[in-house]
């Protein structure tokens, strides 16, 4: 078989040529087809005779449709047409053009998919997670230094996720960690032994607590009579 009756004929043809169903419509790929099935009973390169009605019976296509894809397909520089009468023509068909117009659209089509491809392994590639060292120091640029080890040990146990996504940036979310802290109910800026019993079940509020008793200037010292108590400096 060769390249034109491998790449036009049968469901072959309609496999292989989606983008030129697109590119000419589909009553001159139908009309295409019906006189690739034609041609093929002569072993001649020369003009055949086509009967329109015979196509339109074959294409379920009106004359009015049929002639228009005609018309299309040869503008393409698709197929020759000599006009016999009204219901008679020769065509020959330019099974080069064909095919090269088919290999283009499907080398095209090639590229952009491997492109497409190349495209989404990058943004795959682009989130690197951040050291503890380079969170901390960004933390303190922001204004915080308590809460880098903490954001850090909560995003290593999702796996650098925000919800089900990968995350995108991570200054981007440390700053959105920062803000929600914000909005959490302060604790009081002395020391309250209450306070500390309320929170000795949930350890990372307890542990944000002394962190904030000692950015006031508070220090910890432990007896065994009293256990831990805090102090003013």
């Amino acid at each position: 078989m060769n390249i034109f009756n491998l790449l036009l004929s049968g469901s072959e043809y309609f496999f292989l040529n989606k983008h030129l169903v697109k590119k000419i419509g589909i009553n001159s790929t139908l009309i295409l087809a019906e006189l690739i099935n034609i041609n093929q009973l002569n072993e001649k390169e020369e003009y055949c005779t086509i009967k329109l009605i015979e196509v339109s019976n074959n294409t379920t296509l009106s004359i009015f449709k049929i002639k228009n894809g005609l018309n299309s397909l040869y503008k393409k520089k698709f197929i020759d047409v000599i006009v016999k009468n009204n219901d008679t023509i020769d065509v020959k068909i330019y099974k080069q053009n064909i095919i090269s117009t088919i290999l283009t659209d499907l080398q095209s089509f090639e590229i952009d998919t491997k492109k497409s491809k190349k495209k989404s392994i990058i943004k795959q590639r682009r989130f690197k997670k951040p050291t503890v060292k380079e969170l901390k120091e960004y933390f303190i640029e922001i204004g915080n230094n308590n809460e880098s080890h903490i954001m850090y040990d909560y995003y290593e146990s999702k796996g650098w996720k925000v919800g089900k996504a990968p995350m995108k940036c991570w200054k981007s979310a440390a700053r959105n960690w920062i803000r929600r802290l914000n909005k959490q109910k302060t604790f009081p800026d002395y020391y309250d032994k209450k306070i500390e019993l309320k929170l000795s079940n949930d350890v990372e509020s307890l542990t944000k607590y002394h962190q904030h008793l000692k950015q006031l200037g508070w220090i910890s010292s432990y007896s065994p009579s009293a256990g831990m108590t805090w102090r003013k400096k």
